[in-house]
């Protein structure tokens, strides 16, 4: 056994061995000055970068995410990278005044909301004085960062009409918790680790207050959260202290809204939580208080374009119990309805826009004995009105017929989790379905709505049923049910919607199609809005696929600036020409594993200075490379074009290639301008297959990983030789 001084000893010769490993010049002084000269030699042949390339600003929150009309309200952005753009050098220009044409300013989408920056405590911490014309339209706008290193993601910021406080720690105990003065109010508040907030107001007897939290309204998504967004709580208590009521939902949508009967006059407290009592800094949420009008739920879900429909209106405070709504014939799938009383605007709820005749369920109809005879094309609307409720309709078809019969009703607000089923004139089930995904919806995490898709094997009568998997009903239990033949169609999302190229370099986006009612054909893409001298890359998307890669190569001389491009999908079917407009998106994820693509308003294209390297591959113009099924040795020559010092090899490879189809470690070395990479396609790789093939490169640094993309290579997939 040792001793302690022995010990110690030992670990003392430990650290001496490793310092004279580690650092020769400590225990030979002579070699210092040698050791140095060869280090400094050495680091001239390692990969080296002068030019500092600006990293991409993001936004992780903001505090408070909305303000009143007619108000200025100061806002703390916190995130990464947000204050790049200042002190920006690069070798070729270092003053640091070289950056795209308005960086360094706030992008907010609408009209009516500007913002400047007052404060950048630090790279990623900035202050903003937001300013709301008196006539800024309310509702959700979107806030960006431009700065040397390109756009942000979006962020959400909330204009309305309400008085607005933000909460004032501390207020995390019952006795210590914050008075509102007067109501209606808004309350702007963080729920940091440990966190909870409390408040204080006075109610009156006969009084319906609205309690309505946004939280995951302004931040759906958290990468590294579980159940993936802030998941608040509303509790109310008494002046005695004693709970009266407590949510953490509503209708099944995670943002809670307490409705609530003042019994009495007297004073009341408010606790807003984590349901899990989890906190921090992106925990954000909007509170209004107030005897405010607030709609549940309508009645019927939707209605036909370039008609009128009757609706019934459910909810608190409201200036009436109907409403007619009037849908122009252009009208989207998702029309925006809302009320007023007393200068207060209600919530917005979104009213179903359809192309096929209306009618209602007839009651009862709650088995085959007792159906309603329908005629397709049509759409339905009904409630499951009780628990163990269903609803059922006949009608004729004949042989061949096609049918989409779709359920909307989750989509819509319905708490309704549907269950559809097909039977013959003889009771036998055919066909049922509980949830389908809908790709439109990033925002639903239940698909709970049902879609049957079937072909009429002969003529005759038909049944479908409609009721609630769990058993459940109730007046709010609304549905549409669409009875129609397909209308083959598809939808376009662009990701990412804030990238980023340099001049005389390639960026890569990713177009997806939602193809609906089987739409399999092929989509022509072309990008509209560039200025001259841009090039972008001939895509398509396959029939039978979902997506392609699409490059935008920059010219040399293109201005630093940042540009709106579109793009645009066309596809023939027997109807006649669809042409579509992608819709940017932003993908993100949720709890560390699910990635969804949320649409966003704007899609920005920022020119930076050069990057590091750009690549280009030796391809013929307009032509596809052939490459056949099976083969080991096709070779595509990739050439670089380096920044003035930039030395180091540049490692080669595929992004998102078809499966099946690889290509060999390959790489260009540091005192070459060209490296050759080796394609393999494996006899699982589909003959006639097309696609855009995009080679990357990445060069590493002490400075950090560079990377560059070629133009995209048309391929095609061809039989091998024999």
């Amino acid at each position: 056994m040792n001793t302690p001084f022995q010990a110690r000893g030992l670990r003392l010769l430990v650290v001496f061995t490793m310092v004279a490993l580690l650092v020769p010049s400590a225990l030979h002084p002579e070699a210092s000055a040698a050791q140095s000269e060869k280090a400094k030699a050495q680091a001239k042949q390692r990969n080296t970068v002068p030019v500092i390339e600006q990293p991409k600003p993001v936004i992780n929150y903001l505090f408070p995410a909305g303000g009143q009309r007619g108000q200025t309200c100061e806002v703390i952005v916190g995130g990464t990278n947000l204050a790049s753009g200042a002190g920006f050098v690069s070798s070729t220009n270092p003053a640091g005044n070289v950056a795209p044409e308005g960086a360094g300013t706030i992008r907010i989408t609408g009209r009516g909301v500007t913002a400047h920056r007052v404060q950048a405590t630090n790279l990623n911490s900035v202050r903003l004085a937001v300013t709301i014309a008196p006539d800024a339209e309310p509702g959700e706008r979107e806030i960006r960062f431009v700065t040397r290193g390109g756009a942000s993601n979006r962020y959400r910021f909330a204009v309305g009409d309400l008085p607005e406080v933000n909460e004032a720690e501390p207020n995390s105990e019952k006795n210590q918790a914050q008075r509102l003065e007067s109501l209606p109010v808004l309350i702007n508040g963080q729920v940091l680790q440990g966190d909870r907030d409390y408040f204080r107001f006075t109610a009156q007897a006969g009084r319906t207050v609205v309690l309505e939290v946004q939280a995951r309204a302004l931040l759906p998504y958290i990468a590294d959260a579980v159940p993936g967004w802030f998941d608040a709580c509303l509790t109310l208590y008494n002046a005695a202290g004693k709970r009266v009521d407590s949510v953490d939902d509503f209708c099944l949508r995670p943002d809670p809204v307490l409705i609530f009967k003042v019994p009495e006059d007297g004073e009341y407290l408010l606790e807003i939580s984590d349901i899990i009592y989890r906190g921090r800094e992106d925990f954000i949420y909007r509170l209004a208080v107030g005897a405010l009008p607030y709609i549940t739920h309508l009645f019927p879900l939707g209605g036909r374009r370039g008609a009128e429909t009757r609706v019934e209106l459910h909810g608190a405070n409201l200036p009436s119990e109907t409403l007619t709504v009037a849908l122009p014939s252009d009208a989207p799938a998702n029309w925006p309805v809302h009320v007023s009383r007393d200068g207060r605007t209600s919530n917005k709820v979104f009213f179903a826009a359809g192309n096929w005749p209306e009618i209602q369920e007839i009651e009862p109809n709650d088995s085959m004995a007792q159906t309603n005879h329908v005629e397709p094309p049509v759409t339905i609307n009904g409630r499951i009105q009780r628990p163990g409720d269903s609803d059922c309709f006949v009608f004729a078809a004949k042989a061949g017929q096609r049918f989409v019969l779709e359920i909307q009703a989750r989509r819509f607000g319905s708490p309704l989790d549907s269950l559809l089923t097909l039977f013959n004139s003889k009771g036998a089930e055919l066909l049922a379905n509980d949830d389908t995904v809908d790709a439109i919806e990033p925002l639903v995490t239940h698909h709970a709505d049902s879609r049957l898709a079937y072909t009429i094997p002969s003529s005759g009568n038909y049944v479908l049923q409609v009721r609630d998997a769990q058993g459940k009903g109730g007046d709010e239990y609304a549905y549409r049910l669409v009875m129609a033949p397909p209308r083959p169609d598809f939808a376009l999302r662009i990701t990412p919607d804030n990238p980023r190229v340099g001049q005389g370099s390639t960026v890569m986006t990713t177009v997806s199609a939602v193809r609906q009612d089987g739409f399999n054909g092929e989509i022509s893409l072309s990008v509209e809005g560039l200025p001259d001298g841009f090039i972008t890359s001939g895509a398509f998307i396959p029939g039978n696929q979902n997506e392609t890669s699409l490059t935008i190569t920059a010219p040399l001389g293109a201005p630093l600036s940042v540009l709106t491009p579109t793009v645009m999908g066309t596809a023939s079917m027997d109807s006649g020409t669809l042409v579509r407009q992608a819709i940017p998106a932003e993908a993100v994820m949720q709890a560390f594993s699910f990635t969804h693509n949320l649409p966003t308003k704007e899609f920005l294209l920022t020119v930076l200075e050069p990057g590091a390297f750009a690549l280009t591959a030796a391809t013929r113009p307009n032509e596809d490379v052939q490459i056949p099924q099976g083969s080991t040795n096709v070779q595509v020559i990739v050439k670089v074009s380096r920044k003035e010092g930039i030395r180091g090899a540049i490692g080669l490879a595929l992004a998102k290639p078809p499966a099946g189809l690889t290509a060999r470690n390959a790489f260009i070395p540091a005192d070459k301008d060209d490296g050759t990479l080796t394609l393999t396609a494996t006899r699982q790789v589909p003959v006639g297959l097309r696609q855009n093939l995009i080679i990357t490169g990445t060069l590493r640094s002490g400075r950090g990983n560079f990377t560059g993309v070629a133009p995209a290579i048309p391929i095609k997939i061809v039989a091998a030789q024999p």
